[in-house]
């Protein structure tokens, strides 16, 4: 059936009457039909999207993401499918752009946005994702859980185009939402492993559930299989670096230094200094007290633009704090005019400079040189309340206990902030 020039704006539902009103009235701008597929409502999400368009239909859940994604999609009228959640938003910029991309659809061509995390006190992480491609026979979604398109779109010989669009994507915003997901999709995955429905990439992502929930050692497991499939999986090809990384990652919390350092040197001959891997290594160098190394990988980093890749990232530090990362390990070396000289030059400004790196140096529990730095800064300005909190652990930790009560007020925490660092 040939379908008609357009753009089907699709997606699956269930109690989602909190969030679906402000996402479709993101989408009628630039939708030229709203297609909303409910797999179980209990609330009156239903009654809120026909508000917006009569093609709502319902889908019996069956533990499946892409076969809910397909059935959409089967709905859809129009040449062109973007796929799209509840929890997502865009702003009215970015809907102008998604309207004039529609000039772009040519039946050949398959578009990446980037699909921006927030997340509550913590940096957003962004990815490009495949979110738009034609409708056309063989092109379906994927994998019951972490459902993509990618496989099928590219055999369909579709030519694939980063886009600077960005959804919002609001799903992960509490602590509370990440682990109940991460409990949801743990679930899935698992038993799709049972049924042998296996994958580098859904070991992967297995892995990446695993570790948050304290199940480091089965999410180690996964990496080290996931990595024996990616050899023969071209489409996961972009996943290898990110496995060893997060081995890396996991290896330096457990304390595992060995197997940290064999992982961070094969992910540095497999990324050659791009500068979003550098930093995650040039921290990771840091806590293990590789100073030399980690002010290589830093510099790498410097003067760098963040680029979205296929994987969630947070964006890089800006150049001044770059820079107070080496000044940080160039103290821990001794050099201290060179760390001087940086933290003297430093944009942020002296006060500012040195409480990054009291902060810095509590979180890694060197508790010497958070005392020095949270002290000049307060030579060379005013510190944050929970620097204070920090202050008061440290001096609590060296035995100064009456200037341990002179941060007490100014903490403004009381005894509710106990601030010792601890391994994380």
């Amino acid at each position: 059936m040939i379908k008609a020039p357009g753009l089907s704006v699709c997606m699956i539902v269930k109690n989602e009457s909190a969030n679906i009103a402000d996402a479709l009235a993101d989408f009628t701008s630039f939708a030229d039909e709203l297609i909303v597929v409910d797999t179980g409502s209990t609330d009156n999400t239903k009654e809120i999207a026909a508000r917006f368009t009569p093609l709502v239909y319902d889908f019996e859940w069956i533990n499946d993401f892409s076969a809910a994604r397909n059935f959409a999609m089967s709905k859809a009228t129009r040449s062109y499918h973007l796929w799209v959640d509840a929890d997502d938003r865009i702003d009215p910029q970015n809907q102008r752009l998604i309207e004039s991309l529609k000039a772009e659809f040519d039946g050949r061509k398959a578009f990446w946005f980037i699909l921006q995390n927030r997340q509550e006190n913590m940096e957003p992480t962004s990815c490009y994702q495949l979110r738009c491609f034609p409708i056309a026979e063989g092109i379906r979604f994927e994998k019951p859980v972490h459902e993509q398109a990618f496989e099928s779109v590219m055999e369909a010989g579709c030519e694939f185009v980063a886009k600077d669009i960005t959804i919002v994507h609001l799903g992960y915003m509490t602590n509370e939402a990440r682990m109940v997901k991460a409990v949801r999709n743990m679930t899935m995955m698992e038993k799709q492993r049972a049924e042998g429905e296996v994958d580098g990439g859904m070991l992967f992502s297995l892995a990446l559930t695993y570790a948050p929930l304290g199940r480091k050692e089965e999410a180690m497991q996964c990496l080290t299989e996931a990595l024996e499939r990616f050899e023969k999986e071209s489409h996961n090809h972009h996943l290898i670096p990110e496995a060893y990384l997060l081995q890396a990652k996991i290896a330096c919390e457990t304390g595992d230094r060995d197997r940290c350092l064999r992982n961070l040197t094969v992910l540095g001959s497999l990324v050659a200094g791009k500068p979003l891997h550098s930093y995650q290594m040039g921290i990771l160098y840091q806590r293990m007290g590789m100073h030399r190394q980690a002010i290589d990988a830093l510099r790498n980093v410097y003067g760098k633009k963040y680029v979205p890749n296929l994987y969630p990232t947070q964006p890089l530090p800006n150049d001044a704090e770059v820079l107070l990362h080496i000044a940080y390990s160039l103290y821990c070396l001794n050099e201290k005019k060179g760390a001087l000289d940086l933290i003297n030059s430093s944009e942020a400004g002296r006060a500012r400079s040195w409480e990054f790196l009291g902060t810095k140096a509590f979180a890694y529990e060197n508790i010497g040189f958070a005392h020095l730095a949270f002290e000049a800064a307060l030579r060379f300005g005013e510190i944050e309340p929970v620097s204070w909190a920090r202050l008061r652990a440290v001096y609590k930790l060296r035995g100064y206990s009456e200037k341990a009560k002179e941060c007490f007020q100014r903490a403004g925490m009381g005894d509710r902030f106990t601030g010792f660092p601890h391994s994380s």
